[in-house]
């Protein structure tokens, strides 16, 4: 084995099992290694490929393993019929030996060597490592070859002595490596988190709630940024809460991968390693993309060992993750991760400018965060007394008649300075608009005069649909995003009407208007048809006088 300008001499079986943590870069943990000897012994192609706990899954992992290293071995250059080293590393269990150990994985070795034989490769050695000793499986000489310590560091000749004069130390295990972002269970915090996914579900409901949370979730990210960046080690509970599941969003994951330029990277190391500490089950899921996060980092400091051990993980975790499936295969390829940082960098700037127009956009009509208890109370009322169906016919044309007065009401008053409506006739209107023929009746007809007052009620109206009564904002949203069409503002009509059929796709109105809007219809045809429905229905107000 031979560097540019030195050489470490491999020259028996035991050189040969103490040198796979310097051959690979790392010693691996209960883990299949996989080598194929080039020129110089070294500068073949390795692979390593984790064990399951469970033993009945090792044969189906074996000849998977064997299967992709022939691949890897070919697209590299390298024929692994001139030879295959293979180690089996494991340590004992509690309760076991390590010649139960070692017993436990020869089996495996038979089941890679014949998988390479299909493939036309051939194995050279199967040798196992086990608790600082090793096994040489073809030797079928008894007591021969079968559990001798590892040469010592003492033995000039080893191969720990020989990299010692040459300044080189061995590689650390997997298990220390993990440790940095291998996640520990703190049940008071798993609580808290559960909290915030639930928060977080809650107002990602619609397009308006999920563009306002990934804007914080970037501000976020920049806050822990920062403070990192000043020295800290920790987050409050809080926050480090609202980043992991802030976090889940494809688009935040981008935006924190452009935090990877060069004096960032020992800064953001901690953070994402911080931050996936924190997700232990049940929330491993969450843990995909902030582990993606950390191997980006590692990758682009050089350190590849740290980043493949993450990919492994979150990869392990969930398989249909594609951004890391696609930077494990980067890792391997040998790509340039500064093109993907550049392409975050890029992707985070476009993302920066949608989000400050849509949150603006959004504004207007997002349930609010000031009162919220208050105009929940109010709904609730409201809603425990709404009895609609229960209603004769003629109840409910007078129910209809009632609200639209209140709405004329509503509208006088903010024609006249005061936008502000007492709890219960909010409420009220609210309510009384979830039946869908006073929606109609209350589609702006009026003149271009009144539009700015119908726009400030509907857009009043829609922020105090407060969760849990986010499914009664639809009428308001369809409202507001018609007036708003009638102004020529389609983006912010569009907007609204895509947010009511996030909270109801069955939302049939909503959805007539947004595709008016993406077809280009003239909303002068609907304002005449709704002028029409109009006028019937003042019309019907004489029959009130019957009642």
């Amino acid at each position: 084995m031979s560097t540019p300008d030195n050489t470490v001499q491999v020259t028996s079986l035991p050189h040969l099992a103490q040198v796979l943590p310097y051959l690979i870069g790392h010693y691996p943990d209960d883990s299949i290694a996989l080598h194929a000897p080039g020129p110089n012994f070294h500068d073949g192609p390795t692979m390593t490929c984790p064990l399951p706990e469970d033993t009945a899954e090792w044969r189906a992992t074996a000849e998977n393993a064997a299967r992709q290293f022939v691949g890897y071995a070919h697209d590299r250059g390298h024929d692994p019929a001139q030879g295959v080293i293979i180690y089996l590393c494991r340590e004992p269990r509690p309760g076991q030996s390590p010649e139960e150990a070692a017993a436990l994985l020869a089996p495996i070795g038979t089941w890679l060597t014949n998988e390479f034989a299909w493939h036309r490769a051939t194995v050279l050695l199967t040798i196992g490592l086990v608790a600082d000793r090793w096994w040489a499986y073809e030797c079928d000489i008894d007591g021969c070859c079968e559990g001798e310590p590892l040469p010592s560091p003492e033995d000039p000749t080893s191969v720990i002595a020989q990299m010692t004069r040459l300044g080189r130390a061995p590689g650390p295990r997997t298990r220390d490596i993990v440790k940095e972002f291998r996640a520990t269970t703190d049940p008071d915090f798993l609580k808290d988190l559960h909290t915030a996914a639930d928060h977080f579900n809650t107002r990602c409901a619609t397009n308006a709630g999920a563009d306002a949370t990934l804007a914080l979730t970037l501000d976020q990210i920049d806050a822990a940024m920062g403070q990192f960046q000043g020295g800290a080690t920790a987050l409050s509970r809080a926050l480090t809460t609202l980043l992991i599941v802030g976090l889940q969003d494809d688009a935040a994951v981008e935006a924190g991968m452009a935090h990877a330029e060069d004096d960032d990277l020992p800064h953001a190391r901690r953070l994402w390693a911080y931050l996936a500490r924190h997700c232990a089950a049940p929330f491993r899921q969450e843990a995909v993309p902030i582990l993606t996060l950390f191997a980006f980092v590692a990758w682009r400091q050089g350190d590849l060992i740290a980043a493949r051990l993450a990919l492994r993980e979150a990869i392990t975790t969930d398989p249909d993750y594609e951004l890391a499936t696609g930077i494990h295969l980067g890792t391997i390829e040998g790509e340039d991760p500064r093109e993907l940082l550049a392409s975050a960098r890029e992707g985070s700037v476009h993302l920066a400018t949608y989000l400050q127009h849509a949150v603006q956009v959004a504004s207007e009509y997002r349930p609010t965060d000031t009162n919220p208890a208050r105009y929940r109370e109010a709904l609730d009322v409201a809603t425990a007394n709404h009895v609609p169906q229960d209603l004769a016919e003629d109840r409910k044309i007078l129910a209809r008649h009632g609200t639209v007065d209140i709405i004329d009401g509503a509208l006088s008053d903010f024609r006249n300075g005061g936008p502000q409506l007492m709890d219960e006739i909010a409420a009220r209107i609210i309510l009384g608009l979830q039946d869908r023929e006073t929606r109609d009746a209350a589609l702006s007809t009026g003149e271009e005069s009144g539009l700015p007052y119908e726009r400030q009620l509907w857009g009043y109206l829609a922020r105090r649909c407060v969760p849990p009564h986010t499914d009664k904002a639809p009428p308001l949203l369809t409202l507001l995003g018609w007036v708003a069409w009638r102004q020529d503002d389609t983006v912010t009509a569009a907007h609204a009407f895509a947010d009511a059929l996030d909270i109801d796709p069955g939302y049939d109105l909503a959805r007539f208007l947004l595709d008016g809007i993406r077809t280009e219809c003239d909303p002068a045809a609907l304002l005449a048809a709704f002028r029409d429905a109009a006028a019937q229905f003042a019309a019907s107000r004489a029959d009130l006088d019957t009642l």
